[in-house]
C-alpha cells in the first residue's frame, strides 16, 4: 500500500493552522456536485483492500463513498481565516479551523451549505479525559505513513501474564491452531500511543511490518508516540508479543494507529474526529475497528447528550459506526465506565446498532462495578458481551506488565479474538463474526443489562461458524465422568423437541428422556438428575434431532 494513494485519498486533509486555540466548525453540504469522482472508478478513492472487502461481502459502492466536492471546499477557503482540517465522505461535510465563531456568517452564505455546527470553541476547561474509557491504570504523523502488509504462522503460545484474560474467553484453541489475526487489519481509534515505537513488546509488529500506518486527526503534529498512553495500553492487549511474559489476543494481525481523542478536553469535535478516523480505516481496508472511547457529556454543556440520544442512530459517532459496519467493518467499542456514576448507562458509540459493545468483569467472571449498564434507550441488549475489564494485564510505558481497570481493555480482548476468529473463517461477513461471538456468550439465553449475552467462548464461536460451512459434530458433555449435575451443550438452528438415549458398552438402551424442547442458538441441558441409577462403566449418549443424530462418549464411576 503506497503513501501516494493515501495522500490522494485524503487530499482534503488538514493544512497548518493557528497556534492558538481555534474554533472548530463542522459544515455539511446538500450534494456532491462538481465532483471529478465516479462510482465506476472506486480505485480512485478506495484502496484495493477496501474494495476487496466490499466485494467479498457483496456490499455495493454508493453515494456515501464519493469524496466531498472540491469546489465547495475551495469556495469556503476563499476566507483566509479558515483552514481545512479534514473532510467526510459519509456525512458529506468538512471540519474547518477558524479564528472566531464569526466565520459561520461567511460560511452560511453559500447555497450548497446544508448544516453548520460549532464543534469546539475556546472556553475554560478542566482535563476530565471523559472520552477515554479507562477506569484506572496501576502520535501519528501529519501525513499517513503506510508500510507493507504480511502474514505468517505461529507456534503454541506461552501467554505469561495475559493467560488469565485470554483463557476466560476459551481462546487457546484458535491460537493453538495458528490463528492469531493474520491477514486482518485492526484500526485502533484512541488518544495516543506513547512509546509504541520503542518498546520491546511491539518490536515484532514493526519488524514484520504489522504497523501499517498511523495518523493524527486531532492535530497535525508528529507526536503520536510521545503523547497520551491510553492507546498504547489498548494496543498491547491485542498486539504485544513477548513470549513467556505477555501475548496480545491478535499478535499476528496488522494495525492502523489512529488518534481521534484529545485527552485534554471534551468537545463534539472528537466525535467528528472519530468519524474521520473510521473513514480512514475503511478507505485503507481495515477489517475491525477497536474504539475504547465513549461520549456522554462535554465541556461545553450545550453539546451534552441525554440518555434518549442513545438510540443507536442519533449521535455523531453512532451514525459513523453504523456507516462503518455497513461497509463490512466489524466495529467493537467499550461500553463505558459509568456504572457507579449518576449516568450509569453505556456511552456512544457503544449504543450504535452496528457496534458490538463490550462490558467488563473481574477475573472471577463477576461484573466490574464500573462497567456501564444497558439497555440502549430503544431497549436493545447493551452491552452485548463482556470480558475481563478489571485487573487486565497491559504493557505500561516502561515496557513491563501492569494491571489496568476499565472496559477500555475488555474491548480489545474481544477485538483481537474477533480478528483471530475471522482469520480462521476469512469468507465470513462482519455480521456473521459478530453474531457468532454473541451466540457463544454464556448468558445467550438469558441476557440482561449488566452482562448482555455474557462472556464469549471463542471455541464455541468457531463451532458456530464451522457449522455454516461443514456439518460437523458439535455436541459437548460438560462434567465427564457422568453425574447428576452433568450437562450437554450444542447449537440448534430451530426450535424443536429432541430425545436423549444412553447406551451401555453392549449397545443396550439403559436410559432415555423424550420431548425436550430446544431453541435456536446455544443450548445447555441438564437432563441427568436420575443418572445415578446407572452402574459404573462406559456409555454412549445419543441425541436425536429432527433431521440428524449426534453421539458422544461418556464414562460413569
Amino acid at each position: 500500500m503506497k503513501i501516494t494513494f493515501i495522500l490522494l485519498l485524503f487530499f482534503f486533509l488538514w493544512k497548518s493552522g493557528s497556534a492558538s486555540a481555534p474554533v472548530m466548525i463542522w459544515v455539511e453540504f446538500h450534494d456532491k456536485e462538481n465532483s471529478s469522482y465516479s462510482l465506476s472508478r472506486p480505485h480512485e478513492f478506495l484502496s484495493p483492500r477496501s474494495i476487496d472487502r466490499r466485494q467479498k461481502q457483496n456490499i455495493p459502492f454508493d453515494f456515501y463513498d464519493l469524496p466531498v466536492s472540491s469546489f465547495y471546499i475551495d469556495s469556503i477557503l476563499t476566507d483566509p481565516t479558515l483552514t481545512l482540517h479534514y473532510t467526510s465522505k459519509w456525512f458529506n461535510g468538512a471540519m474547518f479551523k477558524a479564528n472566531s465563531e464569526q466565520s459561520v456568517l461567511f460560511i452560511q452564505q453559500f447555497s450548497f451549505v446544508k448544516y453548520i455546527e460549532i464543534a469546539k470553541k475556546p472556553i475554560s476547561v478542566i482535563n476530565h479525559e471523559k472520552g477515554i474509557q479507562s477506569e484506572s491504570l496501576l502520535h501519528p504523523l501529519s501525513n499517513p505513513v503506510l508500510v507493507g502488509f504480511s502474514h505468517y504462522g505461529s507456534a503454541t503460545a506461552d501467554y505469561g501474564e495475559s493467560m488469565e484474560q485470554i483463557s476466560m474467553l476459551n481462546a487457546q484453541s484458535l491460537h493453538e491452531d495458528g490463528f492469531w489475526g493474520q491477514n486482518k487489519i485492526i484500526a485502533v481509534l484512541d488518544a495516543g500511543f506513547r512509546n509504541v515505537d520503542t518498546l520491546p513488546a511491539y518490536r515484532e509488529l514493526w519488524d514484520k511490518n504489522q504497523i501499517l500506518g498511523y495518523y493524527d486527526f486531532v492535530e497535525a503534529k508528529p507526536e503520536l508516540f510521545k503523547g497520551h498512553s491510553h492507546g498504547a495500553y489498548v494496543l498491547s492487549v491485542m498486539g504485544a508479543n513477548q513470549p513467556g511474559i505477555f501475548f496480545g489476543t491478535a499478535k499476528e494481525a496488522s494495525f492502523l494507529l489512529i488518534r481521534t481523542e484529545d485527552a485534554a478536553s471534551e468537545f463534539k469535535v472528537e466525535e467528528y474526529n472519530w468519524l474521520a478516523g473510521a473513514e480512514f480505516a475503511d478507505s485503507v481496508g481495515a477489517d475491525i475497528i477497536n474504539s475504547s472511547l465513549g461520549y456522554t457529556t462535554f465541556d461545553d454543556t450545550q453539546q451534552n447528550y441525554q440518555y434518549a440520544s442513545l438510540d443507536g442512530a442519533t449521535t455523531v459517532t453512532a451514525r459513523a459506526a453504523n456507516m462503518a459496519f455497513s461497509r463490512g467493518i466489524l466495529v467493537i467499542n467499550s461500553a463505558g465506565n459509568y456504572g457507579t456514576q449518576s449516568w450509569r448507562y453505556i456511552g456512544t458509540p457503544a449504543d450504535a446498532h452496528g457496534v458490538l459493545a463490550i462490558g467488563g468483569t473481574d477475573s472471577n467472571r463477576i461484573r466490574a462495578s464500573f462497567s456501564s449498564v444497558g439497555p440502549s434507550y430503544d431497549g436493545r441488549v447493551k452491552p452485548q458481551v463482556t470480558a475481563q475489564g478489571q485487573g487486565v494485564a497491559v504493557i505500561n510505558n516502561f515496557g513491563s506488565v501492569s494491571r489496568a481497570n476499565g472496559t477500555s481493555f475488555s474491548a480489545p480482548l474481544i477485538a483481537g479474538m474477533a480478528a483471530s476468529l475471522w482469520s480462521k473463517y476469512p469468507d465470513a461477513s462482519n455480521t456473521q463474526i459478530k453474531q457468532a461471538i454473541i451466540r457463544s456468550g454464556d448468558r445467550y439465553f438469558n441476557p440482561d443489562s449488566l452482562y448482555g449475552f455474557g462472556i464469549p467462548d471463542f471455541q464455541q464461536a468457531s463451532i458456530i461458524l464451522e457449522k455454516k460451512i461443514d456439518d460437523i459434530n458439535f455436541l459437548k458433555l460438560i462434567n465427564n465422568p457422568l453425574k447428576a449435575e452433568s450437562s450437554i451443550t450444542f447449537y440448534a438452528y430451530q426450535t424443536e423437541e429432541i430425545s436423549i438415549n444412553v447406551f451401555n458398552s453392549n449397545g443396550q438402551l439403559v436410559w432415555s428422556k423424550d420431548s425436550l424442547t430446544v431453541y435456536p442458538g446455544f443450548n445447555e441441558l441438564k437432563p441427568f438428575n436420575d443418572i445415578d441409577l446407572l452402574t459404573g462403566g462406559l456409555y454412549l449418549i445419543r441425541v436425536n434431532f429432527s433431521n440428524k443424530t449426534e453421539t458422544i462418549k461418556a464414562i460413569k464411576f
